[in-house]
């Protein structure tokens, strides 16, 4: 997946109008864990082609939602600011473009566990 990374870095810098390489490494980090998340999400260990393409777009949402501090939004009055707590709600937005690639194979632990009528 070498020169795969460096076209989906590619694509992000293109997608967010970066021209040097300032950000490359942060980048890299957020694509290399973008990655891993869908992974994760969808349980298998390699990433099909047909999600490749849509890796950019997670990256930016993820880069321009650190950008303001994990914050999900703000209210001048009565001043209100809510964060963003958790790790997958973008996966989580995407669900249905990335449900055709969930692996049913394998089961997490909470399946497992609602799978034993015993517990």
């Amino acid at each position: 997946m070498g020169d795969t990374k460096n076209e989906i870095l590619d694509a992000v810098k293109l997608l967010l109008g970066i021209k040097d390489n300032d950000k490359d490494g942060v980048l890299m980090l957020l694509i290399e864990d973008t990655v891993n998340s869908v992974l994760a999400y969808c349980r298998i260990d390699v990433l099909p082609r047909q999600i490749v393409s849509f890796i950019p777009t997670l990256t930016v949402k993820r880069y321009t939602a650190n950008q303001n501090g994990g914050v999900k939004s703000v209210t001048e009055g009565e001043r209100k600011v809510e964060y963003s707590d958790d790790n997958y709600d973008y996966l989580k937005e995407y669900a249905i473009r990335l449900k055709p690639f969930v692996s049913r194979k394998v089961k997490v632990p909470s399946e497992v566990i609602a799978d034993d009528k015993s517990v």
